[in-house]
């Protein structure tokens, strides 16, 4: 009986040490720079979708990347004086339909607080409802939060957690306000531009994922998000796409690890395909030429 029960137990011996064995050796091989965070991270990209990465990327630069980079310079920015009747400030809403607004006192550049779209409506409602209340700003705005034009993006990510704010209002080094920062400016940092309900969509030139080159024969220009199975069906190709599902993605998988994709060719089948465009990290645009070995497969006897 005793043989029957020592039989499990040097399996899981042998089983935890060769366990064990393993992660010794990968732990001896874990990246210990950023450098060589990195480079893991491109090395990657036969295994990972090309957005996983370029967010992974984005996430690494915070450190390197100060508030002013992704501010909006005062100058531009939508403001509210303190002053402001209930109209004036709907007026601005309807206008730029933000979410929140910096508001500035008798200093026409000193920001005294924050005011919420949302903080509106109890003032609306009974406005609708035939109240006679009064309006009063100071009463609804909230704290601002202030922050180096100079200071790590990755500082502003951890100081908007701490207050649960969503937005910060820039100082430079004289301690005027330089402009303001949003969480959604941190997160374009890292996952591209966002679009919301609000921002301009012309659907009449909706881009089309997989257009002809016209004056080209057998030549397309194809959005990266273009998932592989539909470029398939709509061009005879035969891509492989059980590891990725964009064309975007299969081009960034045959890449393997290059520092800069503009202009990257890569042939896959007898396809050539060409990064056209790219936004920061994203591809965006690729031309396929199909039967790119057709000619020579002609010559051929």
């Amino acid at each position: 009986m005793s043989d029957d029960h020592s039989h499990p137990q040097s399996s899981l011996v042998t089983s935890t040490s060769s366990w064990s064995k393993g992660l010794r050796r990968w732990l001896s091989t874990a990246p210990e720079t950023r450098d060589e965070l990195i480079k893991l991270i491109h090395n990657s990209r036969q295994l990972l979708e090309p957005d996983t990465v370029a967010m992974l990327e984005g996430v690494l630069d915070l450190p390197a990347t100060q508030v002013y980079e992704i501010m909006t310079p005062i100058s531009q920015v939508a403001r509210i004086q303190i002053h402001d009747s209930p109209s004036d400030i709907m007026h601005a809403y309807m206008a730029t339909t933000h979410s929140r607004y910096p508001v500035f006192g008798g200093n026409p550049e000193e920001v005294i607080g924050i005011l919420l779209a949302k903080d509106l409506i109890p003032f609306l409602v009974d406005k609708a409802q035939g109240g006679s209340q009064v309006f009063d700003l100071i009463s609804v705005l909230r704290q601002p939060i202030f922050i180096s034009e100079t200071a790590r993006s990755d500082n502003l990510l951890r100081l908007f957690q701490k207050n649960q704010m969503h937005m910060a209002i820039v100082i430079d080094e004289f301690g005027n306000t330089a402009g303001v920062v949003t969480l959604e400016d941190l997160l374009e940092e890292i996952v591209g531009d966002i679009e919301d309900e609000h921002d301009e969509i012309d659907h009449a030139n909706e881009i089309n994922p997989i257009a002809p080159v016209i004056g080209k024969n057998d030549t397309w220009i194809i959005q990266s998000s273009t998932p592989i199975e539909l470029c398939n069906q709509q061009l005879g190709t035969q891509f492989n796409h059980e590891e990725v599902n964009s064309m975007g993605g299969l081009v960034m998988q045959h890449l393997g690890q290059v520092n800069e994709v503009l202009g990257q060719m890569v042939q896959i089948d007898d396809c050539q395909l060409t990064v056209l465009s790219v936004d920061e990290r994203f591809i965006q645009e690729i031309e396929l030429k199909k039967d790119y070995n057709g000619l020579s497969n002609s010559l051929n006897p």
